[in-house]
C-alpha cells in the first residue's frame, strides 16, 4: 500500500487541477495557472525549471440559432469556428460522392452519414492525417458554402465521449461550422432545398501557452524523459485525460528529491495532447531538433487512475534490458498490469522519433474513451489516489533501477 501521504498530494493536486482552476484548456487563463503551478511545484522541490512558450488560440463561445423550414433545432458552436450570421438554401450531402456533386456555394451545407462518421482531423495536424480528411477539406473549401452543420453520434477513437462529437475542431478551417445530434440530423435533411439560418456567435483569441520542463541532472548524458499532458478539452475538469498524469508526475518529482541518479531525468508537462495543433509538442519537438538521440527512454502517463480498474503498462521499441527489468519492477505492483499497445498518446512523437517508449494508462482505456473522456463527467471521483501514488513508486523504482 503507498503511504497517506502520497495519496492525499495526489488528492490535493487533482482539486487543484480539477476543481480550483476552472478549465485547462489551452491558451485559458486557466491553463496558464496550471502550468504556472506544475512549475512552482517543481521549483519548490529543487528541479531545474524551464517553459517553452509557442503561439495558440483560445476560443469565446457565446449564443447560436439554428432554423430551416421554420423550425429551430438545437446546435452547438464547432471548437474554434469563426462566427456567423448567414441565411441560404439548405442543401445536404452523406457521401463523398454527393458533396463532390453538390451546389453549396453560399448555402448552408448539411454533412451526415459517412461524411460525419468521425471526426475529422484538423488541416495542419502533423502526426496523424489520412487522405480522405485531408480530401474532404479540399471539396469543402472548393464549394465554399456559408457555414456548415455536422449531424454527428458517436466516435470514442477520435472525440471521447462527446455525443455528438464535433466534426470540426480545427482553428485554421474558416468555414463556420456547428453541430447536432444525428438524430436531429435526419429530422434536418428533410428540409433540403429550403431556407436556412445559422447565427454564432463565436470569437478566436490569439494567446500564448507553454510547456513546463523540469530536469534533475545524472552523471551520464543520457536521460530519461517522464510526461503527461496538462491540457484537457474545453468543458471538463479533466480528471482522468489528465489531471490523473500531471499528478503522478508531481509525486515522482517529490520521490526523487533526494536521489542520486546515473541517468537524468527530465519530467515533462506537455500543453496540446488535446489541442487541434498539438503546439506544445511541436514546440517541444523543434526545441529538441539535435538531441532527441540523447534520450533513452520515454515514459508516457494518460488516463492512469481509473477507480477499480489496474493501470496498464504498454511497450514500444524498447531494448531487453529495458524492457525485462521494466517487467520485473512492475511485478511488485499488484494494480499495474501490461496490456496492448495504443497510439492516442504523447509517447507516439518519440517512437516516431525513434526513441524507445513506455506508456502507462487505464487497462480499462477503451471504457474510459466511450463513457468519459473530452466531457464534463470525467470528474475527480472516478480517480482512485493510490494508483497514481503506485504509478509514482513505480517510476522512482524504474529512474532508479535503470
Amino acid at each position: 500500500m503507498p503511504s497517506l501521504h502520497l495519496t492525499e498530494k495526489a488528492d490535493a493536486y487533482l482539486q487543484m487541477l480539477c476543481t480550483k482552476i476552472p478549465t485547462r484548456q489551452v491558451g485559458s487563463p486557466g491553463n496558464r495557472r496550471a502550468t504556472r503551478f506544475f512549475q512552482l511545484v517543481m521549483d519548490d522541490l529543487g528541479f531545474d525549471t524551464l517553459t517553452q512558450p509557442f503561439n495558440c488560440l483560445d476560443m469565446r463561445q457565446g449564443d447560436i440559432q439554428l432554423s430551416a423550414g421554420g423550425r429551430s433545432f438545437s446546435a452547438r458552436i464547432s471548437p474554434y469556428s469563426l462566427g456567423c450570421d448567414v441565411s441560404g438554401k439548405l442543401v445536404a450531402a452523406s457521401t463523398l460522392a454527393e458533396l463532390e456533386d453538390l451546389q453549396a456555394h453560399g448555402c448552408i451545407l448539411l454533412l451526415r452519414g459517412e461524411l460525419a462518421r468521425e471526426q475529422l482531423m484538423p488541416k495542419n495536424f502533423v502526426f496523424y492525417n489520412p487522405e480522405h480528411h485531408q480530401r474532404i477539406y479540399r471539396i469543402l473549401e472548393s464549394k465554399q458554402p456559408a457555414a456548415i452543420i455536422a449531424a454527428t453520434g458517436r466516435n470514442p477513437q477520435l472525440a471521447g465521449a462527446l455525443y455528438p462529437f464535433p466534426l470540426f475542431e480545427d482553428g485554421d478551417f474558416d468555414i463556420p461550422s456547428a453541430y447536432i445530434t444525428d438524430v436531429e440530423g435526419v429530422t434536418l435533411a428533410k428540409l433540403a432545398g429550403q431556407q436556412a439560418m445559422l447565427r454564432m456567435d463565436a470569437q478566436r483569441i490569439p494567446a500564448i501557452a507553454e510547456n513546463v520542463i523540469a530536469s534533475k541532472k545524472g552523471a551520464a548524458q543520457a536521460k530519461i524523459v517522464v510526461c503527461a499532458h496538462i491540457d484537457a478539452k474545453a468543458g471538463t475538469p479533466g480528471a482522468l485525460d489528465n489531471a490523473g498524469g500531471t499528478a503522478v508526475l508531481l509525486l515522482l518529482a517529490e520521490l526523487l528529491k533526494d536521489e542520486v541518479l546515473a541517468c537524468g531525468v527530465e519530467i515533462v508537462a506537455f500543453n496540446g495532447e488535446d489541442y487541434y495543433s498539438a503546439g506544445g509538442q511541436m514546440a517541444y519537438l523543434a526545441a529538441r531538433r539535435d538531441s532527441m538521440q540523447d534520450i533513452r527512454l520515454a515514459i508516457n502517463l494518460d488516463g492512469v487512475g481509473y477507480r477499480g480498474h489496474a493501470s496498464g503498462l504498454s511497450f514500444y521499441d524498447c531494448p531487453q534490458p529495458e524492457e525485462k527489468l521494466s517487467r520485473e519492477i512492475m511485478g511488485r505492483y499488484p494494480g499495474i498490469k501490461e496490456m496492448p499497445q495504443w497510439q492516442q498518446g504523447d509517447h507516439m512523437i518519440f517512437v516516431a522519433s525513434q526513441v524507445p517508449a513506455l506508456a502507462l494508462t487505464t487497462t480499462a482505456f477503451e471504457e474510459l474513451e466511450a463513457h468519459f473522456a473530452h466531457t464534463a463527467k470525467d470528474l475527480p471521483g472516478l480517480v482512485d489516489t493510490s494508483l497514481l501514488a503506485d504509478a509514482a513508486l513505480f517510476l522512482r523504482d524504474v529512474l532508479r533501477e535503470l
